[in-house]
């Protein structure tokens, strides 16, 4: 046998040996939260390779003179915020509003709208099937097999870069990942008790941390090194994740999974006719509504309207959405620590953080269009809305495992699917407000995008559940008594 691969397998039985020690000192579930969390923020940099190898090299840096002309100079505060009087200590502004702006939509632009859409047709294709391809093959494969096919397909890109070809990577790249969503959802309910499954649902906002990652590091790596170099570090990264991810996860973890009995023969009538399920589905449609709002729409708001410095763009597109990962994880754990002490009934802790994840960021980015000259206060709308979205996984994504922890991939991945084409709808909305025939109504885009939430909070709170419904056949697993609704300490003090 050839030295090289003498030293491959050594190397193999290394790391195999190395999986076993590390899972005597860190449990399963932990484990499992570390894979999961790696692998959506490797989704999340594929997702936004496109976007930063797009704009990376399209500007250069300003300092701190050059950005005070800029908003002095160029900006709309400039034209329609005058300062009515000036002292030595302070300087009054008129709060007029900020009019219509119609921003024309340059050829970068309408590059990254066309690679934007192609990704999220990809996602809007694959979930549901996948969820039935995990029944079969096993959560921990298609979820390894997701984060890998999205990564390793980066390869390509450098020798398709703005073909036709690119699109149809683009396309296969979301394919890959939304088959991660249902398969995420299986690993929930097999390795996590009820009680802990809002904490690990909410590691699915890692996809913001990974974009927060190639926005920051991504671009940095675009500038020195060229465009192909951030295409060659994903797929190197995802070589290294899936081959850790196989040897810690599938061979070791798999072979020891909880046994229970997955029941291949779905109920798809039951299914489609189910009242929650739909809930959980339309409630996926407005949070994708607000993020597609708040990714597209005020980012570029305040740079063109406010004077945002386009070197500053990276960070005020990034660092929020740190704080949407770290948000949604707080939410997580504290949901399930309201869930478990009893305070209210598990339908009403979704129902509240459902409230929570739509009802609070649409009273935000309603007002965000009536901030005036102030450039502070939008910003800081901006960031508070999105660590509200954080809201979400312990709300409306954990809701599809309550009401059938039998099918709780394929109920999420059908959420995802309806989530995925609110998403093209808002992406649609969104630009043409911005860009197109509505004329670049800003308060109209985040006026809709605000009315979108509110209906599917509504419509989730009229008829979401947290319980167990009547189509979830039996299984090896116990449920907890949590998940039948009783009446809660609260509930019963108030009766």
């Amino acid at each position: 046998m050839a030295p090289a691969l003498v030293a491959i397998k050594r190397g193999s039985f290394q790391v195999q040996r190395a999986a076993k020690v590390v899972n005597e000192y860190i449990g399963s579930q932990q484990l499992i939260c570390i894979f999961v969390i790696t692998g959506f923020v490797l989704c999340g940099i594929v997702e936004q390779s496109a976007s930063v190898a797009l704009r990376a090299n399209g500007t250069s840096a300003y300092s701190a003179a050059e950005f005070a002309e800029y908003v002095e100079n160029t900006s709309y505060i400039k034209r329609y915020c005058l300062p009515l009087s000036e002292t030595n200590e302070t300087t009054v502004h008129i709060a007029r509003s900020i009019p219509h702006i119609e921003i024309p939509m340059t050829r970068t632009d309408k590059t990254e709208s066309v690679l934007r859409e192609a990704f999220m047709w990809g996602t809007l294709i694959s979930p549901l099937a996948a969820s039935r391809i995990a029944a079969r093959v096993g959560a921990e494969r298609l979820f390894g097999a997701g984060v890998f096919g999205a990564g390793v397909s980066a390869v390509m890109v450098p020798a398709a870069w703005l073909t036709p070809y690119h699109v149809a990577i683009r396309i296969v790249q979301g394919i890959f990942m939304g088959a991660t969503w249902p398969a995420a959802h299986m690993l929930a309910v097999t390795w996590f008790k009820p009680k802990n499954l809002s904490a690990f649902v909410s590691t699915y906002t890692a996809v913001n941390l990974g974009y927060a990652v190639v926005g920051l590091l991504g671009t940095i790596l675009v500038r020195s090194l060229g465009r192909d170099w951030l295409s060659y570090m994903i797929t190197a990264i995802s070589c290294l994740w899936y081959f850790l991810w196989w040897r810690f996860v599938e061979e070791t973890l798999n072979p020891n999974r909880p046994i229970r009995d997955e029941h291949r023969l779905l109920p798809w009538r039951r299914l489609l006719l189910s009242k929650p399920a739909w809930a959980c589905g339309i409630a996926v449609v407005g949070s994708q509504w607000a993020d597609a709002t708040l990714m597209l729409g005020v980012t570029k708001y305040l740079k063109l309207v406010y004077g945002f410095s386009i070197a500053y763009e990276d960070v005020l597109a990034s660092l929020p959405h740190v704080g949407h990962f770290f948000a949604a994880i707080t939410f997580g754990i504290l949901v399930d620590h309201v869930r478990a002490s009893g305070i209210v009934s598990t339908t009403t802790s979704r129902k509240l953080f459902v409230y929570i994840s739509h009802f609070l960021p649409a009273a935000l980015l309603f007002v965000l269009g009536y901030t005036g000259c102030d450039p502070a206060a939008p910003a800081a709308l901006y960031t508070a809305a999105l660590a509200l979205t954080g809201a979400t996984p312990a709300g409306a994504f954990a809701s599809a495992a309550d009401i059938a922890p039998n099918f709780a991939g394929t109920v999420f991945g059908l959420c995802q699917t309806i989530g995925a084409a609110g998403l093209l709808a808002a992406n649609y909305v969104v630009s043409e407000g911005l860009h197109g025939s509505f004329a670049g109504w800003w308060r109209l885009v985040f006026g809709v995008s605000s009315a979108v939430l509110l209906t599917t909070a509504t419509f989730f709170m009229a008829i979401g559940s947290g319980s167990v419904q009547d189509w979830n056949a039996p299984c090896d697993f116990e449920l907890e008594k949590e998940q039948v609704e009783e009446p809660s300490r609260l509930e019963s003090v108030l009766e």
